[in-house]
């Protein structure tokens, strides 16, 4: 086929072993497993060079299909910038994107559930442990089998508690730094829950794969990136777990930042204006507290779009003060710990 020919010939094996191999299985997947198809657009960077790489190899010309669907998932706070970028990728790519709007948004999700802090991991499992009715202060220094007797149908969040998930675990509590001893001194006074990810994005996209009986979702992970998405898999593929449910490729899972970077500048990829003129690394609901940047995004959302910078601080207000809160604990403790360290170092000069 001479449009793979033609990447492989850009891409050579020596030189680019990823992205070679990558263009390689995306192929095979294309070919063999394409029944119906459905491609995972966010509008952001990885995305962008996924969806290149698919119609790079002309899919339209070149594979099987009895459908492909290109699926975008509204989650109810999106950049008008993502927006217009999607309407980008449809005129260069002569495709039809279309737009999923979540059942349970963003903004309803919060007001339901709760609200997402530091990561998805760490809010799912505050929220189980305040869904029990956990006391943050009272038990907070508790062992692991004393906190179970009270709370038996919470075993997985006390494991995370109490750092019972094995040495070193990238799961345990001790992972965020002082994030317990934070917690104990300053329990929570709202809900906390990654329920807003499940109900606006991950529940929307399994209900558009069962409605258009895909046989193969692509989506753009990639190991490198890191966070839960990328750790929750061990390779590019995935067998459905039923025949009703759609086999899930991550095309770009061996790619790294330098592939990346060298892809999109050798194919020409332009990617939103949140990364080539905002400087964002990545996207994904605005203004989301889980990412660490996201006082800095919230200063460019006020000049960027100030309405929804304006709607991000109704729906995670309250999620931004307690982050707020923990870093500033944090920095109090290592000043703290570093004005001891100097006091007992003029202790020891006095003496000598």
């Amino acid at each position: 086929m001479e449009e793979l020919e033609r990447m492989l010939e850009l891409f050579p094996e020596k030189e680019c072993p990823n992205i070679n191999s990558a263009f390689r299985k995306l192929h095979a997947n294309l070919m063999f497993r394409s029944e119906r198809a459905t491609v995972s657009i966010s509008g952001g960077a990885d995305s962008d060079m996924m969806l290149d790489m698919i119609m790079a190899l002309d899919p339209a010309k070149n594979y099987p299909f009895d459908e492909i669907h290109y699926a975008w998932f509204d989650t109810g706070i999106e950049y008008t910038v993502t927006k217009e970028h999607l309407d980008y990728l449809e005129e260069k790519y002569g495709i039809v994107i279309e737009k999923v709007k979540a059942k349970t948004p963003v903004p309803l999700g919060c007001k339901e559930f709760g609200q997402p802090f530091i990561s998805k991991r760490v809010s799912q499992y505050i929220g189980r442990l305040q869904a029990h009715g956990f006391d943050f202060r009272k038990w907070g220094d508790s062992s692991f089998d004393f906190l179970f007797s009270l709370y038996p149908s919470c075993k997985a969040a006390l494991r995370w508690w109490c750092n019972e998930w094995g040495p070193g675990s990238q799961i345990n509590i001790e992972k965020c730094r002082l994030l317990k001893e934070f917690m104990i001194e300053n329990p929570p006074d709202f809900s906390i829950s990654d329920e807003c990810c499940k109900g606006a994005k991950k529940d929307v996209a399994h209900n558009f794969l069962k409605e258009t009986r895909a046989t193969i979702n692509l989506v753009g992970i990639r190991k490198a990136e890191g966070g839960a998405r990328a750790t929750a898999y061990n390779s590019c593929f995935s067998e459905p777990s039923s025949k009703s449910e759609a086999a899930q490729f991550r095309p770009l899972f061996y790619i790294t930042d330098q592939d990346k970077k060298l892809y999109c500048k050798r194919r020409g990829v332009v990617h939103s204006d949140l990364y080539e003129k905002h400087g964002f690394l990545r996207t994904g609901c605005a203004c989301c507290p889980f990412g660490s940047r996201f006082e800095q995004e919230l200063q460019t959302a006020d000049q960027l779009d100030p309405g929804l910078a304006k709607a991000a601080r109704n729906i995670f207000g309250a999620a931004y003060e307690y982050t707020r809160a923990y870093r500033q604990f944090k920095a109090q403790y290592d000043a703290e710990k570093r004005r001891d360290k100097n006091q007992f170092s003029m202790f020891q000069e006095n003496t000598e």
